[in-house]
Protein backbone atom coordinates (compact mmCIF):
# COMPACT_ATOMS: atom_id res chain seq x y z
CA UNK A 1 0.00 0.00 0.00
CA UNK A 2 1.64 3.42 -1.00
CA UNK A 3 2.11 5.70 1.91
CA UNK A 4 -0.22 8.77 2.23
CA UNK A 5 2.05 11.90 3.04
CA UNK A 6 -0.64 14.11 5.40
CA UNK A 7 0.72 16.96 4.28
CA UNK A 8 -0.67 16.00 0.85
CA UNK A 9 -4.05 16.58 2.45
CA UNK A 10 -3.55 20.24 3.39
CA UNK A 11 -4.00 23.23 1.31
CA UNK A 12 -0.56 24.60 -0.12
CA UNK A 13 1.28 27.13 0.84
CA UNK A 14 -0.27 29.30 -2.35
CA UNK A 15 -3.09 28.51 -1.77
CA UNK A 16 -3.59 29.64 1.66
CA UNK A 17 -1.60 32.98 0.83
CA UNK A 18 -3.93 33.84 -2.01
CA UNK A 19 -6.98 33.33 0.35
CA UNK A 20 -5.67 34.84 3.15
CA UNK A 21 -4.97 38.47 1.32
CA UNK A 22 -8.11 38.19 -0.48
CA UNK A 23 -9.41 38.35 2.97
CA UNK A 24 -7.46 41.10 3.84
CA UNK A 25 -8.53 42.79 1.53
CA UNK A 26 -11.98 42.12 1.69
CA UNK A 27 -11.83 43.57 4.73
CA UNK A 28 -10.15 46.55 4.67
CA UNK A 29 -11.85 47.92 1.51
CA UNK A 30 -15.25 47.08 3.45
CA UNK A 31 -14.23 48.86 6.55
CA UNK A 32 -13.34 51.60 4.79
CA UNK A 33 -16.67 52.07 2.44
CA UNK A 34 -18.58 52.59 5.76
CA UNK A 35 -16.16 56.59 5.57
CA UNK A 36 -15.84 56.61 1.83
CA UNK A 37 -18.46 59.12 -0.47
CA UNK A 38 -19.86 56.98 -3.12
CA UNK A 39 -17.13 58.33 -5.66
CA UNK A 40 -14.32 57.32 -4.13
CA UNK A 41 -15.60 53.47 -3.80
CA UNK A 42 -13.86 52.87 -6.63
CA UNK A 43 -10.52 54.72 -6.04
CA UNK A 44 -10.79 53.27 -2.85
CA UNK A 45 -10.59 49.87 -4.49
CA UNK A 46 -7.80 50.40 -6.48
CA UNK A 47 -6.04 51.74 -3.26
CA UNK A 48 -7.00 49.15 -0.29
CA UNK A 49 -6.22 46.35 -3.90
CA UNK A 50 -2.45 47.85 -4.48
CA UNK A 51 -2.31 47.49 -0.53
CA UNK A 52 -3.10 43.94 -0.34
CA UNK A 53 -0.98 43.20 -3.55
CA UNK A 54 1.99 44.25 -1.86
CA UNK A 55 1.36 42.60 1.14
CA UNK A 56 0.99 39.60 -0.88
CA UNK A 57 4.14 39.56 -2.45
CA UNK A 58 6.45 41.25 -0.13
CA UNK A 59 5.34 38.24 2.18
CA UNK A 60 5.68 35.55 -1.09
CA UNK A 61 8.74 37.21 -2.36
CA UNK A 62 11.21 38.26 0.84
CA UNK A 63 9.47 37.19 4.40
CA UNK A 64 8.79 33.92 3.27
CA UNK A 65 12.81 33.43 1.98
CA UNK A 66 14.01 34.37 4.73
CA UNK A 67 12.04 32.64 7.16
CA UNK A 68 12.69 29.24 4.83
CA UNK A 69 16.67 30.20 5.47
CA UNK A 70 17.06 31.26 8.66
CA UNK A 71 14.03 29.67 10.36
CA UNK A 72 15.74 26.03 11.36
CA UNK A 73 18.96 27.66 11.62
CA UNK A 74 18.85 30.32 14.40
CA UNK A 75 17.42 29.80 18.41
CA UNK A 76 13.73 31.02 19.21
CA UNK A 77 14.84 34.49 20.36
CA UNK A 78 17.06 35.46 17.72
CA UNK A 79 14.26 34.27 15.25
CA UNK A 80 12.05 36.40 17.50
CA UNK A 81 14.32 39.02 16.53
CA UNK A 82 14.77 38.28 13.31
CA UNK A 83 10.56 38.65 12.77
CA UNK A 84 10.73 42.41 14.75
CA UNK A 85 12.93 43.47 12.36
CA UNK A 86 12.03 42.11 9.27
CA UNK A 87 8.04 43.43 10.04
CA UNK A 88 9.68 46.54 10.75
CA UNK A 89 11.55 47.49 7.63
CA UNK A 90 9.13 45.89 5.26
CA UNK A 91 6.50 48.13 7.01
CA UNK A 92 8.39 51.17 6.22
CA UNK A 93 8.80 49.61 2.79
CA UNK A 94 5.36 48.82 2.43
CA UNK A 95 4.56 52.56 3.67
CA UNK A 96 6.77 54.18 1.26
CA UNK A 97 5.21 52.05 -1.74
CA UNK A 98 2.23 53.15 -1.10
CA UNK A 99 3.25 56.47 -0.87
CA UNK A 100 4.70 56.26 -4.30
CA UNK A 101 1.32 54.43 -5.43
CA UNK A 102 -0.69 57.61 -3.69
CA UNK A 103 1.84 60.17 -5.80
CA UNK A 104 1.22 58.50 -9.05
CA UNK A 105 -2.47 57.77 -8.80
CA UNK A 106 -3.80 61.01 -7.36
CA UNK A 107 -2.76 64.65 -8.54
CA UNK A 108 -4.40 65.79 -5.34
CA UNK A 109 -2.56 63.58 -2.99
CA UNK A 110 -1.11 65.85 0.02
CA UNK A 111 2.32 64.00 -0.04
CA UNK A 112 3.35 66.26 3.37
CA UNK A 113 0.34 65.24 5.59
CA UNK A 114 0.88 61.52 4.27
CA UNK A 115 4.85 61.64 5.90
CA UNK A 116 3.88 62.75 8.75
CA UNK A 117 1.48 60.17 9.16
CA UNK A 118 3.68 57.42 8.01
CA UNK A 119 5.49 56.29 11.50
CA UNK A 120 1.90 55.20 12.63
CA UNK A 121 0.98 53.28 9.04
CA UNK A 122 4.61 52.08 9.11
CA UNK A 123 3.74 50.47 12.47
CA UNK A 124 0.40 49.40 11.32
CA UNK A 125 1.86 47.57 8.52
CA UNK A 126 4.49 45.69 10.40
CA UNK A 127 2.32 44.35 12.83
CA UNK A 128 0.33 43.23 10.02
CA UNK A 129 3.29 41.69 9.31
CA UNK A 130 4.43 40.10 12.28
CA UNK A 131 0.84 38.91 12.59
CA UNK A 132 1.29 37.42 9.12
CA UNK A 133 4.97 35.98 10.79
CA UNK A 134 3.22 34.47 13.69
CA UNK A 135 0.88 32.28 11.43
CA UNK A 136 3.31 31.03 9.04
CA UNK A 137 6.05 29.81 11.52
CA UNK A 138 3.14 28.41 13.44
CA UNK A 139 2.00 26.48 10.83
CA UNK A 140 5.34 25.93 9.67
CA UNK A 141 6.60 24.38 13.11
CA UNK A 142 2.93 22.64 13.32
CA UNK A 143 3.88 20.75 10.13
CA UNK A 144 7.05 20.20 11.20
CA UNK A 145 6.13 18.58 14.48
CA UNK A 146 3.24 16.38 13.04
CA UNK A 147 6.04 15.03 10.12
CA UNK A 148 7.98 14.51 13.23
CA UNK A 149 5.27 12.53 14.74
CA UNK A 150 4.19 10.58 11.92
CA UNK A 151 7.59 9.36 11.42
CA UNK A 152 8.40 8.27 14.92
CA UNK A 153 4.80 6.38 14.63
CA UNK A 154 5.85 4.99 11.52
CA UNK A 155 9.17 4.21 13.03
CA UNK A 156 7.55 2.30 16.19
CA UNK A 157 4.93 0.40 13.81
CA UNK A 158 7.96 -0.96 12.30
CA UNK A 159 10.04 -1.86 14.75
CA UNK A 160 6.68 -3.54 16.17
CA UNK A 161 5.85 -5.32 12.39
CA UNK A 162 9.60 -6.51 12.86
CA UNK A 163 9.59 -7.92 16.49
CA UNK A 164 5.92 -9.62 16.03
CA UNK A 165 7.91 -11.06 12.38
CA UNK A 166 10.63 -12.08 14.49
CA UNK A 167 8.23 -14.04 17.14
CA UNK A 168 5.86 -15.84 14.35
CA UNK A 169 9.17 -16.67 12.47
CA UNK A 170 10.13 -18.59 15.10
CA UNK A 171 7.40 -20.69 15.92
CA UNK A 172 7.02 -21.90 12.04
CA UNK A 173 10.30 -23.88 12.38
CA UNK A 174 9.12 -25.28 15.85
CA UNK A 175 6.22 -26.37 14.90
CA UNK A 176 7.50 -27.58 11.48
CA UNK A 177 10.19 -29.57 13.86
CA UNK A 178 7.67 -31.42 15.59
CA UNK A 179 5.51 -32.28 12.74
CA UNK A 180 8.35 -33.71 11.04
CA UNK A 181 9.16 -35.98 13.87
CA UNK A 182 5.51 -37.08 14.03
CA UNK A 183 5.69 -37.94 10.15
CA UNK A 184 9.28 -39.82 10.66
CA UNK A 185 7.57 -41.80 13.53
CA UNK A 186 4.68 -42.98 11.07
CA UNK A 187 6.58 -43.93 7.78
CA UNK A 188 7.77 -47.40 8.74
CA UNK A 189 4.27 -48.47 10.33
CA UNK A 190 2.39 -46.92 8.34
CA UNK A 191 2.95 -45.61 4.59
CA UNK A 192 -0.84 -43.99 3.45
CA UNK A 193 -0.73 -42.39 7.39
CA UNK A 194 2.68 -40.82 6.88
CA UNK A 195 1.17 -39.89 3.31
CA UNK A 196 -1.85 -38.21 5.15
CA UNK A 197 0.41 -36.31 7.72
CA UNK A 198 2.32 -35.11 4.64
CA UNK A 199 -1.19 -33.80 3.33
CA UNK A 200 -2.69 -32.27 6.28
CA UNK A 201 1.04 -30.44 6.97
CA UNK A 202 1.34 -29.06 3.69
CA UNK A 203 -2.36 -27.54 4.06
CA UNK A 204 -0.80 -26.17 7.64
CA UNK A 205 2.37 -24.56 5.72
CA UNK A 206 0.36 -23.21 2.85
CA UNK A 207 -1.75 -21.42 5.63
CA UNK A 208 1.09 -19.92 7.55
CA UNK A 209 2.35 -18.66 3.67
CA UNK A 210 -1.00 -17.11 3.07
CA UNK A 211 -1.10 -15.48 6.56
CA UNK A 212 2.65 -13.98 6.42
CA UNK A 213 1.72 -10.62 4.92
CA UNK A 214 -1.12 -10.30 7.30
CA UNK A 215 -1.70 -8.68 10.95
CA UNK A 216 -4.85 -10.68 11.42
CA UNK A 217 -6.65 -13.51 10.27
CA UNK A 218 -10.48 -14.80 10.69
CA UNK A 219 -10.74 -17.18 13.65
CA UNK A 220 -12.37 -19.60 11.16
CA UNK A 221 -8.90 -19.50 9.10
CA UNK A 222 -7.07 -19.74 12.57
CA UNK A 223 -8.93 -23.03 13.54
CA UNK A 224 -8.64 -24.54 9.73
CA UNK A 225 -5.03 -24.19 10.31
CA UNK A 226 -5.27 -25.75 14.50
CA UNK A 227 -7.60 -28.50 12.43
CA UNK A 228 -4.43 -29.90 10.09
CA UNK A 229 -2.23 -29.57 12.65
CA UNK A 230 -4.55 -31.84 14.75
CA UNK A 231 -5.06 -34.40 11.90
CA UNK A 232 -1.70 -35.32 11.90
CA UNK A 233 -0.72 -35.63 15.67
CA UNK A 234 -4.40 -37.62 15.89
CA UNK A 235 -3.09 -40.00 12.93
CA UNK A 236 0.17 -40.81 14.88
CA UNK A 237 -1.35 -41.17 17.92
CA UNK A 238 -5.04 -42.80 16.91
CA UNK A 239 -7.24 -43.59 19.97
CA UNK A 240 -4.82 -42.13 22.32
CA UNK A 241 -6.09 -38.67 21.66
CA UNK A 242 -9.97 -36.97 21.79
CA UNK A 243 -10.82 -33.64 20.11
CA UNK A 244 -13.87 -31.56 20.72
CA UNK A 245 -14.58 -28.45 19.51
CA UNK A 246 -16.81 -25.87 20.33
CA UNK A 247 -16.96 -23.02 18.71
CA UNK A 248 -19.66 -20.69 18.48
CA UNK A 249 -20.71 -18.57 15.51
CA UNK A 250 -20.49 -15.40 16.24
CA UNK A 251 -16.45 -15.93 17.08
CA UNK A 252 -15.83 -17.26 13.63
CA UNK A 253 -15.50 -13.98 12.64
CA UNK A 254 -13.53 -12.22 15.13
CA UNK A 255 -9.64 -11.43 14.18
CA UNK A 256 -6.90 -12.64 15.93
CA UNK A 257 -3.12 -13.18 15.17
CA UNK A 258 -2.44 -16.32 12.45
CA UNK A 259 -0.25 -19.23 14.38
CA UNK A 260 -2.23 -17.90 17.73
CA UNK A 261 -3.47 -21.71 18.60
CA UNK A 262 -1.14 -24.00 17.70
CA UNK A 263 1.61 -22.86 20.54
CA UNK A 264 -1.45 -24.40 22.90
CA UNK A 265 -2.54 -26.60 20.76
CA UNK A 266 1.00 -28.16 20.82
CA UNK A 267 1.39 -27.74 24.22
CA UNK A 268 -1.87 -29.55 25.23
CA UNK A 269 -0.49 -32.63 23.55
CA UNK A 270 3.37 -32.29 24.49
CA UNK A 271 2.54 -31.99 28.31
CA UNK A 272 -0.71 -33.83 28.11
CA UNK A 273 0.64 -37.01 26.96
CA UNK A 274 3.01 -36.89 30.43
CA UNK A 275 0.20 -36.28 32.40
CA UNK A 276 -2.59 -37.50 31.65
CA UNK A 277 -4.28 -40.82 31.67
CA UNK A 278 -5.08 -42.05 28.13
CA UNK A 279 -7.34 -40.99 25.68
CA UNK A 280 -5.88 -37.37 26.24
CA UNK A 281 -8.93 -34.69 25.44
CA UNK A 282 -8.26 -31.68 24.00
CA UNK A 283 -10.69 -29.16 23.88
CA UNK A 284 -10.89 -25.99 21.64
CA UNK A 285 -13.71 -23.55 23.01
CA UNK A 286 -14.49 -20.01 21.15
CA UNK A 287 -16.85 -17.19 22.32
CA UNK A 288 -18.16 -14.07 22.17
CA UNK A 289 -18.75 -12.25 25.42
CA UNK A 290 -20.09 -8.40 25.34
CA UNK A 291 -17.41 -7.81 22.15
CA UNK A 292 -14.91 -9.75 23.88
CA UNK A 293 -13.72 -13.12 22.29
CA UNK A 294 -12.90 -15.68 24.63
CA UNK A 295 -10.56 -18.57 23.36
CA UNK A 296 -9.30 -21.81 25.62
CA UNK A 297 -7.66 -24.91 24.61
CA UNK A 298 -7.81 -27.47 27.62
CA UNK A 299 -6.68 -30.78 27.80
CA UNK A 300 -6.64 -33.20 30.67
CA UNK A 301 -3.74 -33.73 32.96
CA UNK A 302 -1.53 -31.78 35.10
CA UNK A 303 -0.15 -28.01 34.71
CA UNK A 304 3.94 -28.70 34.51
CA UNK A 305 4.72 -25.68 36.83
CA UNK A 306 8.71 -25.72 36.04
CA UNK A 307 7.70 -25.58 32.55
CA UNK A 308 5.04 -24.00 31.60
CA UNK A 309 3.10 -21.79 34.44
CA UNK A 310 5.26 -18.44 33.66
CA UNK A 311 5.39 -19.15 29.73
CA UNK A 312 8.96 -19.71 29.85
CA UNK A 313 8.74 -22.50 26.79
CA UNK A 314 9.30 -20.12 23.70
CA UNK A 315 5.22 -21.11 22.42
CA UNK A 316 3.59 -19.69 25.15
CA UNK A 317 5.87 -17.12 25.64
CA UNK A 318 5.24 -15.66 22.33
CA UNK A 319 1.66 -15.87 22.79
CA UNK A 320 2.10 -13.39 25.84
CA UNK A 321 4.37 -11.45 23.40
CA UNK A 322 2.32 -11.09 20.68
CA UNK A 323 -0.72 -10.43 22.57
CA UNK A 324 0.79 -7.67 24.30
CA UNK A 325 2.43 -5.99 21.09
CA UNK A 326 -0.58 -6.33 19.52
CA UNK A 327 -3.72 -5.48 21.73
CA UNK A 328 -1.90 -4.17 24.90
CA UNK A 329 -4.12 -4.47 27.92
CA UNK A 330 -6.49 -5.29 25.81
CA UNK A 331 -5.71 -8.84 25.70
CA UNK A 332 -4.88 -11.43 28.48
CA UNK A 333 -3.50 -15.11 28.47
CA UNK A 334 -3.85 -17.43 31.56
CA UNK A 335 -2.68 -20.86 32.03
CA UNK A 336 -4.12 -22.05 34.92
CA UNK A 337 -4.95 -25.74 36.49
CA UNK A 338 -9.19 -26.37 37.06
CA UNK A 339 -9.14 -29.86 38.78
CA UNK A 340 -8.62 -32.42 35.90
CA UNK A 341 -7.60 -30.18 33.01
CA UNK A 342 -5.35 -27.95 32.39
CA UNK A 343 -6.61 -24.61 30.77
CA UNK A 344 -4.92 -21.83 28.54
CA UNK A 345 -7.65 -19.16 28.38
CA UNK A 346 -6.96 -16.14 25.87
CA UNK A 347 -9.31 -12.97 26.32
CA UNK A 348 -9.46 -10.17 23.61
CA UNK A 349 -11.09 -7.00 23.58
CA UNK A 350 -11.63 -4.97 20.32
Amino acid sequence: MKEVDFREKLPSFWTIQLIGWIVYFAVIYITFLSIAAPDMFLSLFYLKGFRALTGFFLTSLLLRPIYLYFGDRVSIVRLVFLVLICSVVLGAAWTALEAAYNTLASAGFNRNNYLGRSPRISLDYAMTLTAWSASYLGIKNWLAWQKERENSLQANFLADKAQLDSLRYQLNPHFLFNAMNSIRASIDEDKERAKSMITQLSEFLRHSLLSAEKREITLKEELDAVQNYLAIEKIRFEEKVEIEYEIHGSANDFNVPSLLLNPLVENAIKHGMLTSPNPLKIRIHAEVDNGKLILEVSNTGKLDVRNNANGTKIGLKNVRERLERLYGEKANFVLSQDEELVVARIEIRK
